[in-house]
């Protein structure tokens, strides 16, 4: 194969077992830089997010279609003896074991760390979790917006004066992914300069609280936590939605003097430059109110559009508040990046997903495998790992039996 036209990662093996949302994307992540990551499902419904919500696809769940791409399924029962057993068999020869179960839950199972360690000393072994491995919240139930509870994120959202608001989308899961690919990375290329694997983990607490830099150090010195602003900034002003006369929204953001210079310029009102409650950031956001106020009825004045491109013409950040569905159907720049892209799923037909949000422009990322059917390449695989034909047809046996015990029962 010509190097260049090689994925970043392409030549390594990664054992996944994780479900729901960040250690899936995480490994998607992987996926998309070439490596084959091996999703290892639960036999009888498989990953958790197969079944979750109520959009399905020719009873493929949206939400797994969504995070799933470039892997490969097999079930494998990880709470009998002969599914532990295969497991360890795989990882001694995979590079990357991938878990985001409860802590100590691997080792009850006898496929943490220490015991793939034993049988694989230079393995790369990741766990993400709700709040870290130990700790008193460590083995508490929890997702994303409990997370968001905890971190002071849901606090913070909100508009002033209203209640504490869930993000909009699960960014500490996506924050958690993101470091977990990361970490996997780094621990390769530690791997490969020193011959040395080791555990890593990281965590959608640890995450969310990384996201809320430089909330940490203006709390901190403050002594007091974040105001609800809604779209506001605490220590910058102006920088919030405004509405035009049509009733749509823009955000303007005078992150600098020379924007809020620009600002009044382009609004033909020059005299807010001298007024002593505006000069400087410090005296805007102590008089946030009474500027919020002046722009308000100005902006008022002609539409969201307008403003939109009248304000970036001057050198002033700006951009209209679009809904999700516009951003992702219309928007000439999400086109442009290639940031829609549409995969074929052999039961779902032609799928949509994000792409991957880093180019490689020597190695670019390639959408090889759609998002794998439950157990799609479980007799693959496990030939691939040195299986005998009778050995996976006892695995797959017992497999089937307890598939079909499932659905009797139910």
């Amino acid at each position: 194969m010509d190097k260049t036209q090689a994925g970043p990662l392409s030549g390594y093996r990664i054992l996944d077992l994780t479900v729901m949302t960040a250690g899936p994307v995480g490994t998607v992540l992987l996926a998309d830089l070439g490596a084959d990551v091996i999703k290892v499902e639960e036999p009888r419904s498989g990953d958790l997010s197969r079944n979750l919500g109520n959009q399905f696809i020719e009873g493929e769940s949206v939400q797994f279609l969504s995070q799933n791409r470039n892997k490969r399924s097999m079930r494998l029962d990880l709470k009998s003896e002969e599914g532990r057993d295969a497991f360890l068999r795989m990882a001694e020869q995979a590079d990357v074991v991938v878990e985001n179960f409860r802590p100590g839950t691997v080792e009850r199972l006898g496929i943490g760390y220490e015991a793939v360690k034993a049988r694989n000393p230079k393995i790369v072994y990741a766990s993400v979790s709700a709040f870290g491995q130990s700790g008193p919240y460590a083995a508490w139930p929890a997702n994303d917006p409990i997370v968001q509870a905890v971190a002071g994120l849901m606090d913070m959202t909100g508009e002033a004066g209203g209640n504490p608001v869930r993000l909009g989308a699960p960014l500490p899961d996506f924050g958690a992914a993101a470091l977990l690919a990361f970490g996997i990375s780094a621990a390769l290329l530690h791997l490969e300069r020193h011959g040395v694997g080791q555990r890593i983990d990281t965590s959608l607490l640890s995450a969310a609280l990384f996201s809320t830099i430089p909330r940490d150090g203006e709390t901190l010195r403050s002594g007091k936590a974040p105001e609800r602003l809604g779209s506001g900034h605490p220590t910058m002003v102006p920088y919030r939605n405004y509405q035009g006369s049509d009733g749509r929204y823009f955000f303007a953001a005078c992150f600098t003097e020379k924007f809020w210079q620009n600002l009044c310029r382009a609004l033909g009102r020059e005299e807010l430059l001298t007024d002593e409650r505006f000069i400087g950031n410090t005296a805007r956001t102590a008089n946030r109110h009474a500027l919020d106020t002046i722009l308000e009825q100005q902006f008022l004045l002609h539409t969201a559009d307008y403003w939109v491109a009248h304000l970036s013409a001057a050198d002033v950040p700006c951009a209209m508040v679009q809904d999700y569905h516009t951003a992702l159907t219309q928007d000439p720049q999400i086109k442009h990046n290639g940031a829609v892209v549409e995969i074929e799923h052999p039961r779902a037909g032609t799928v949509t997903n994000i792409a991957s949000p880093v180019n490689f422009h020597g190695s670019p990322v390639a959408y090889r495998r759609p998002p794998p059917v439950l157990g799609e390449h479980t007799a693959e695989v496990l030939a691939e790992f040195g299986f005998s034909v009778d050995e996976i047809a006892e695995l797959e046996g017992r497999r089937s039996a307890q598939v079909a015990e499932a659905g009797a029962r139910s």
